[in-house]
């Protein structure tokens, strides 16, 4: 491959529309590759989004992308249950892969998709690209530096209305209200994914799960007006066991309609870690207690204030920070300059503890964890 890795985005539907097509065109217009194909399997669609956002090609026909030359990888934003089979025709058809979460719905189905990269030496990168963002990375950093000591109990928020409450959302949200979707996969997969990269990998899960609101009314977008029978659990509670008497708690809900408490609170032997949930405020504090020096109380790190970075970061290729990025960090693990953050093998694991909470919430037993990255 000479010049700029050529990039396909594969899938039109509300994440392309709303993030990925947006922030990967944006990246793409600084420089950092080409965007030259869209698919999309709905009459129109493809057609439609191409012409907004200057793509020069498009197909209703993912066959399309995989027989052209002229495309080095593919962003896979299709539905769930479609990830792992796209990206293993992907893969074979010679083309690097990043997948929108989950890498697949079943264990089997991920390891057939990472094998498949494997064999046919393509880089596969899977959503959600969290651990991309310097925050995050920082964070990461300060709890493996020690600053809080032992971590022994993680708290963290993957809960909102839902996206038939939400007046923003475009397309019609009965899917996410159906098996293979939810709150879990939604939502509490991000908090899964940031906790897992801090503590490494879970040993055992245990989840309680139903179905709190049978029935959501959409409030905006194409189907506004419509109602929705509720068919997949809309409020989990997942707990993780890491050995050594350290715990999380992750809510997985679509029944939270407002909270003021922080995103995410790591608590430690000797501290404690907030991640902010509102913008504004600083993107995490942290609570130091150290009688050595006399030293006791909440600390904002010197480069963050006010929730911007003191001074500013310089956003990468201009470009500021989105889920989107995780795009380009994939395709610079391609170019070969950074390593691939974003492993398959994260994913897997992250795809084990929904399926391992799903399982526990049906027959009230914990489940062990066997998958690591």
């Amino acid at each position: 491959m000479s010049g700029k890795t050529r990039v396909a985005i594969l899938g039109g539907g509300d994440v392309a529309q709303h993030t990925y097509i947006p922030g990967t065109v944006r990246q793409a217009a600084a420089g950092a590759f080409e965007v030259v194909a869209l698919c999309d399997m709905v009459p129109g669609r493809a057609e439609s989004l191409a012409c907004r956002y200057g793509i020069p090609r498009h197909t209703t026909r993912f066959d399309d992308l995989l027989a052209d030359p002229g495309i080095d990888a593919i962003v896979n934003l299709t539905p769930p249950t479609f990830h792992a089979e796209a990206i293993v025709r992907s893969v074979e058809a010679g083309k690097h892969v990043y997948s929108e979460k989950t890498i697949a719905t079943t264990l089997t189905d991920a390891d057939r998709a990472i094998e498949a990269a494997r064999r046919a030496g393509k880089v596969l990168a899977v959503a959600p690209a969290l651990m991309t963002h310097p925050d995050l990375r920082e964070v990461q950093r300060l709890i493996a530096s020690g600053i809080i000591g032992k971590v022994c109990y993680v708290r963290a928020r993957g809960s909102h209305p839902g996206p038939a409450w939400l007046l923003d959302y475009r397309t019609d949200p009965t899917w996410f209200y159906q098996p293979g979707a939810g709150p879990v996969v939604d939502l509490a997969i991000y908090p899964l994914t940031y906790i897992t990269a801090f503590l490494g990998p879970a040993k055992r899960v245990f989840a309680f799960s139903g179905i709190a609101i049978p029935e959501r009314e959409v409030r905006a977008g194409e189907a506004r007006g419509k109602t929705i029978r509720v068919g997949i659990d809309d409020n989990t509670q997942i707990l993780l066991d890491f050995g050594e008497a350290c715990f999380a708690h992750i809510d997985a809900t679509f029944v939270v309609f407002s909270s003021k408490g922080p995103r995410c609170e790591i608590a430690g032997s000797r501290g404690v870690i907030n991640l902010a949930a509102e913008p504004d405020d600083p993107p995490f504090e942290v609570f130091i207690d150290d009688p050595d020096r006399a030293f006791r109380g909440w600390v904002t790190p010197e480069k963050v204030y006010r929730g911007r970075l003191n001074p500013p970061r310089e956003p990468r290729d201009q470009v500021e920070w989105s889920l989107a990025s995780g795009v380009g960090h994939f395709v610079r693990a391609i170019e070969g300059t950074e390593e691939l953050i974003l492993r398959p093998e994260h994913a897997r694991h992250v795809l084990e503890i929904i399926l391992g909470a799903y399982a526990s919430a049906t027959d009230g037993h914990a489940r062990d964890l066997v998958t690591t990255f």
